[in-house]
């Protein structure tokens, strides 16, 4: 039964980190907060009005947050809590662990909503409370209609994840939504707490928007890392001054937990070698400085991008980026200022497919399973390299897999496929011929390479898209982003172009890189070519066909002088080059 509502001991009322050692007791969470969770529980209580909490993966600063607003209203039970996520099923999880605690912890059963309040996941009212338009705690996703809510504090939690801010424009849209929660904050008119807007979460791109809040809101923000961080000026200021202070004073402890009752040494590492190193540094320690891009040898506003339908290919194309060049209806996952496609700001004379270019089906195989089997359809003219197709499968060999292969082959009618020997040792050509000998018979090469795979991709692709010699067609783009959105949680590290704009020369900087590899082998095969003169390449070209118009006029007056001597009557129709028809007699 519901007890009647009663202050506080003053012990739990003046101390949220004491009010939460009193709730993990008697949930049986823990005996006791660690060190670090009673540091971001003082910093809740007593930190700005505006503030933004830092902290990494498994701290525990959800469960947290829902104390903090169980708190507010058990010292306050007028307080109106607006509880938003990245989903509303997430803001509706904590509003639920909140119903929880207060049907199983005694001191918060006087807050059980009463037959005439509302009382569901998404909206309740506190017993003691008179019901009101709002509702003494509302749970919402970011995304949703703030107009007309009002709340006394408003608990941001994790409103960022990867995919809601994987491209700018989604950036935009999530920013533009938190600003809103500014005007919807009542004001201060003398109850018991203070207004207060609390975000709490961990970054998962290198331009969080919590950034933004810092640098663009005023909020006051507090870091707590998973380990005793290097450098601390990564931080511009904000690390939890005990973890500084304390790596200042003894340096050995760098590189050590902050928190070993929550996660030992031996865990973390665990993390981290199941991890990427920009993963890790972003969720666990917390490092955004990976924004500068200096790592990064790859921008996708280096591409050039253009629709291409495979039947001919553009003898000259010229890069720019230029505003008046981007393309924004294609959604770009570059980092940063990494954020728009560029199409060619000049481009000429067409060259249909059986002159003059080749074109190659690269392949990265692989087995069933978590890796990709991944393929590309690259062209070359030129020296520039036109990106036709990409894709990849988990069915690893199966027969449908290698019969789309050998459809790909005859789509675009390549005349090379080239695939990575050094899985099955030539194992995945033998089984794929068959399959081109009925569809598309076309010769098969095989490649093995020693070097270290994320030194290669970046010394083979890098350069060339430095130096704008990769062209992308609009379809490519499309279908890859078409990855994110069908899958928002996973669906990026299978993306090429996300895979592209993160790769660095360092071991284990991809989820997964089949795509980017795939792209690579094509690449590699038209090495040689990329080092042609496209100018050069025309010019000389232009030279032969009027070389060969000249020899075809040449022809034709001779002819016709032999038919004029001789009173043979010539007939027109075997063509020559150079749009000269040449006379038969």
């Amino acid at each position: 039964m519901k007890e009647l509502w009663e202050p506080l001991p003053p012990a739990l009322r003046d101390s949220f980190p004491n009010f939460s050692c009193y709730l993990l007791r008697e949930l049986g969470l823990a005996d006791t907060p660690t060190r670090q969770q009673i540091a971001v529980c003082d910093w809740m209580q007593n930190g700005p009005d505006k503030s933004l909490t830092v902290a990494f993966r498994g701290l525990g600063k959800s469960i947290l947050a829902s104390f903090y607003a169980l708190w507010r209203l058990r010292v306050d039970p007028s307080e109106k809590i607006l509880v938003v996520s990245a989903t509303a099923v997430k803001s509706t999880d904590f509003s639920s662990f909140m119903l929880r605690c207060i049907g199983e912890v005694d001191i918060l059963q006087c807050l059980m909503p009463g037959p005439s309040n509302r009382f569901s996941n998404v909206a309740f009212d506190v017993g003691p409370t008179t019901v009101e338009q709002s509702p003494s705690v509302r749970s919402m996703g970011v995304m949703g209609q703030t107009t007309g809510q009002r709340c006394t504090c408003a608990i941001l939690d994790d409103v960022e994840t990867l995919a809601n801010v994987i491209t700018q424009l989604k950036q935009e849209r999530v920013a533009h939504a938190v600003e809103e929660i500014q005007s919807i904050i009542k004001p201060d008119e003398g109850q018991l707490l203070p207004r207060k807007i609390l975000y709490l979460g961990t970054p998962h791109v290198e331009t969080s928007i919590y950034l933004r809040l810092v640098r663009e809101r005023d909020y006051a923000a507090r870091y707590w890392p998973a380990l005793y961080p290097k450098e601390l000026d990564s931080y511009e200021g904000n690390l939890d001054p005990v973890i500084q202070q304390e790596v200042l004073e003894d340096p050995s402890l760098v590189g050590e937990p902050t928190d070993p009752e929550r996660f030992a040494h031996e865990d973390l590492l665990q993390r981290k070698a199941s991890m990427t190193k920009a993963s890790f540094e972003l969720q666990f320690m917390l490092n955004t400085r990976l924004a500068t891009l200096d790592k990064f040898p790859i921008r996708l506003g280096d591409l050039m991008v253009m629709d291409i339908d495979g039947t001919a290919l553009p003898e000259t194309v010229v890069w720019s980026n230029q505003p008046d060049v981007r393309l924004q209806d294609l959604v770009c996952v570059g980092m940063g200022a990494d954020r728009h496609y560029h199409r060619p700001i000049f481009y000429s004379g067409w060259i249909p497919r059986d002159e003059h270019w080749r074109c190659c089906l690269a392949i990265d195989p692989a087995g069933r399973g978590r890796d990709e089997l991944a393929w590309a359809v690259m062209a070359e003219l030129n020296g520039n390299l036109f990106l036709l197709e990409s894709g990849g499968s988990t069915l690893g060999y199966a027969d449908e897999v290698l019969q789309h292969l050998a459809r790909v082959a005859k789509k675009w009618d390549v005349n090379q496929v080239v695939a990575e020997s050094n899985m099955g040792d030539g194992m995945f050509s033998a089984l794929l011929k068959p399959h081109l000998i009925r569809e598309h018979p076309v010769a098969i090469e095989e490649v093995r390479h020693s070097m270290r795979k994320e030194e290669r991709l970046c010394d083979t692709l890098g350069p060339l898209i430095q130096q704008h010699r990769v062209v992308v067609t609009n379809r490519v783009i499309k279908q890859d982003y078409r990855l994110l959105e069908e899958d928002p949680e996973r669906g990026h590290t299978r993306s090429l172009l996300f895979q592209l704009s993160r790769l660095q020369a360092m071991k284990g900087c991809l989820d997964f890189d089949d795509r980017i590899d795939a792209m690579s082998i094509a690449a590699g095969f038209f090495v040689d070519s990329a080092a042609q003169d496209q100018d050069r390449a025309r010019q000389h070209r232009q030279d032969q066909l009027q070389q060969e118009s000249y020899e075809a006029w040449m022809d034709e007056t001779g002819a016709a002088i032999d038919a004029l001597a001789l009173g043979w009557r010539p007939k027109r129709g075997a063509k020559s080059h150079g749009g000269v028809s040449q006379l038969r007699v």
